[in-house]
């Protein structure tokens, strides 16, 4: 019998630009699990999950696994979901925490992509760290407080990582607490924003409103595929800037429903990440 699976979708792009491509999924919470669904959707077969929570009662109102899947591992519940849309998906499921997880620069060096999609400022900068070493792009989206918005962001070999985006918001490499945007001056809210920037720590909201940022995040990593592959999917035209800001509604530090800033970060000479190393575009 003939696989109709994809038959919608194949006029878009030709699925089988996507056989090989591999993506690390680096957390599997309503963030990561959404993204690793979206792209199995796209085409992508090969995966490799990491996370070592469980699924709870208190996930399945935003996660894609629902109720059933409470008690499993998240990496367990999640190749279950993504195997019921393309059963001819390869899945490596590794149960650990990220920080102590022995394999991790080998699994991110095996990877056409990551998906950034860890909740915590020093698993972020590891992953950060090793990308750039690697030479791997990944992608990171991060949901702010109460889901009034989110953002984006893209490393790209060769070009501003992690820690340049951080240095441009000034921040510090590693913070108390995880607040996602912090007061900043008037000069650099005007220069990397064009908009008022109140503190925004990181929280859940309603899964609308995660859902936003995780289609933008899951775009941004079909943008990192088709800058890998021999040939760029039709209809999959390159993304030029490599930071996207997306306010959900008029909630400071944004004036309007939907509202969309796209900014293109050049790397921070004095990056301590990546300034450093020897990268080609």
């Amino acid at each position: 019998m003939t696989d109709r699976t994809f038959e919608r979708i194949e006029a878009l792009f030709d699925i089988a630009s996507f056989a090989d491509v591999k993506v690390l999924v680096a957390g599997c919470g309503s963030g990561g699990a959404n993204v690793a669904l979206q792209l199995v959707m796209s085409g992508i077969r090969n995966f490799t999950l990491i996370d070592n929570d469980i699924v709870g009662p208190e996930n399945v109102i935003r996660h894609v696994c629902g109720r059933r899947y409470i008690g499993q591992k998240k990496v367990e519940a999640v190749a279950d979901v993504l195997l019921d849309r393309n059963s001819k998906a390869e899945i490596t499921k590794i149960d650990a925490d990220i920080m102590t997880y022995p394999g991790l620069t080998a699994a991110i060096a095996n990877a056409d992509v990551v998906v950034m999609a860890t909740d915590n400022e020093p698993s972020r900068y590891t992953i950060n760290e090793i990308c750039v070493g690697k030479q791997v792009p990944f992608v990171v989206g991060r949901v702010f407080t109460r889901g009034i918005g989110g953002e984006v962001f893209a490393y790209r070999p060769g070009g501003p990582c992690l820690a340049c985006l951080e240095a441009a918001l000034q921040r510090t490499p590693f913070r108390q607490g995880i607040k996602e945007i912090e007061l900043v001056s008037e000069e650099e809210r005007e220069k990397v924003y064009g908009m008022e920037i109140a503190e925004i720590k990181d929280s859940p909201g309603l899964t609308v409103d995660i859902t936003f940022i995780t289609a933008f995040h899951t775009r941004y990593v079909l943008d990192s595929i088709a800058r890998r592959i021999p040939e760029r999917p039709k209809f999959l035209d390159l993304i030029d800037e490599n930071y996207l800001i997306w306010g959900n509604r008029p909630v400071h530090p944004f004036n309007k429903h939907f509202q969309l800033q796209r900014i293109s970060l050049s790397q921070q000479d004095q990056c301590a990440v990546c300034a450093s190393r020897e990268c080609s575009p």
